[in-house]
């Protein structure tokens, strides 16, 4: 049986390097983003290798975006085996030096996003006993 695995943030840095490893190990790789033209550089390496990488748009913000695409990931797989919740960001500074409004934008994406990616996947994820 063919592995699913979805991974967010996989533009740059470990998500890239992430979506990579999981395909090696031959798992069908679902590479999400918010921008898809940001991923020329990975699918020329999946045809390169022949790897399984499939590369979706994913806006970890919205939750149109995630149901949109969880949705499609479903439709064409039918399951899902591993979420790599990957995307998120970095602060750097003395707390009195950053807004509350910056750390917000913080917790929105390295938490809420979080929640919202394994709401929407967790219960097939069951149903499947993933």
């Amino acid at each position: 049986v063919e592995k699913i695995v979805v991974i967010t943030g996989t533009s740059t840095g470990i998500g890239f390097e992430t979506a990579l490893a999981f395909a090696r190990e031959g798992y069908f790789t679902y590479a999400t983003m918010r921008d898809v033209s940001k991923g020329d550089k990975i699918k020329e390496i999946a045809q390169k290798e022949n790897l399984k990488i499939d590369v979706l748009e994913l806006d970890v913000h919205k939750e149109d975006s995630v149901k949109i695409a969880i949705k499609q990931i479903l439709e064409q797989k039918k399951r899902i085996d591993v979420l790599v919740n990957n995307a998120g960001w970095g602060l750097w500074g003395c707390v009195e030096d950053v807004s509350i409004d910056e750390f917000k934008a913080q917790f929105e994406t390295n938490f809420f996003s979080i929640i919202r990616l394994i709401q929407e996947v967790v219960p097939t994820m069951r149903e499947k006993r993933s």
